[in-house]
């Protein structure tokens, strides 16, 4: 009785971890950074700080999971970010657009690549690796072309609303963050297009043989993370207060990392954005008390890359041992 109740601990251990594991990882990070940085990393205008710093982030992970539930990948996202604050930027300067207007522009450019990717992956059947990273380097292109390589500046902080303004002392960039997540909850998780996602991630071919069109899924996937692309160039737009041609370039593969990260709690190996959320909130932390201590930069890349490979290794083996 006593080895059975002994295997039953271990088995509720086990489960606990995989779930958990890696929130407690987070919970030790914290505790790490706070005994580290006494009075400065664990206070209000930090955490503020951190959620502030993490909002591109956590926007384009959402769009990301969508894609990533569904069993595809967009290695073209941090390129889309670029173009689509060069082009708020543009419509704002270059054609006297109010604000507003500029915004919806990037927005709907935004949207408009995902769509071309979608049409690409969905109906032409080009692998989404293959075809995404090949529109990432001719977005890169057209931003480098256009600029000629230098920043559009001169905005007169018009685009500040959307990160340097506050509303209750809290940034604007947390506001929207929240929304564009609440937002993406709502479609996965109480939608068909959600269930629709998920039953396509699991297995394409039985979700296609029972009726479901798996290439409009598939398109609305990316047409909706190119969305939330936009989203995060015009919070970066508003903390640059210019738009780079290279602004959100190094955010494409960290953007991917964090759905991996994010697929080791919660659900065991699959990708979900609660889950996602906790994987921007994770790297934001670690780039955040790594400053506070001082330390090089490129400290931050080795942990960066550290955590990014233990997370992918995770997130397959759990993969592997559910089928």
């Amino acid at each position: 009785m006593k080895t059975k109740n002994t295997n039953i601990g271990k088995v509720k251990v086990a489960t606990f971890a995989k779930k958990y594991g890696t929130l407690v990882a987070l919970f030790v990070i914290c505790v790490f950074f706070t005994l580290k940085c006494p009075g400065v990393f664990l206070t209000k205008s930090n955490i503020i700080t951190v959620l502030r710093q993490i909002s591109i982030l956590a926007v384009m992970g959402a769009g990301m999971t969508v894609i990533m539930i569904g069993g595809g990948i967009d290695l073209s996202c941090g390129y889309n970010v670029s173009f689509c604050g060069i082009i708020a930027a543009t419509l704002y300067q270059n054609y006297g657009l109010p604000i507003w207007l500029a915004a919806i522009g990037a927005l709907a450019f935004g949207a408009l690549i995902g769509l071309f990717n979608g049409l690409l992956v969905s109906y032409v059947r080009i692998p989404a690796f293959i075809c995404t990273m090949s529109a990432g380097f001719l977005i890169q292109g057209l931003n480098q072309a256009y600029t000629k390589g230098y920043p559009i500046s001169g905005l007169n902080n018009a685009f500040d609303i959307f990160a340097l303004g506050t509303t209750l002392g809290i940034p604007n960039a947390i506001y929207i963050m929240a929304a564009f997540m609440v937002l993406i909850y709502v479609l996965l998780n109480h939608t068909k297009f959600g269930r629709n996602c998920y039953a396509m991630g699991g297995n394409a071919e039985a979700t296609m043989m029972s009726g479901v069109n798996i290439n409009m899924t598939q398109l609305l996937a990316y047409v909706l993370s190119g969305l939330g692309m936009a989203v995060a160039a015009l919070i970066l737009l508003s903390r640059l207060g210019a738009a780079h041609p290279t602004a959100g370039d190094g955010y494409n593969m960290t953007c991917v990392a964090v759905v991996f990260l994010g697929s080791t709690m919660f659900r065991e190996g699959e990708h979900n954005l609660l889950g996602s959320l906790f994987g921007a909130l994770i790297m934001g932390i670690m780039v955040n008390g790594m400053t506070l201590m001082n330390l090089p930069y490129y400290y931050q890349n080795i942990a960066q890359g550290a955590v990014i490979l233990l997370a992918v290794a995770v997130s397959s083996i759990m993969r592997a041992k559910k089928k």
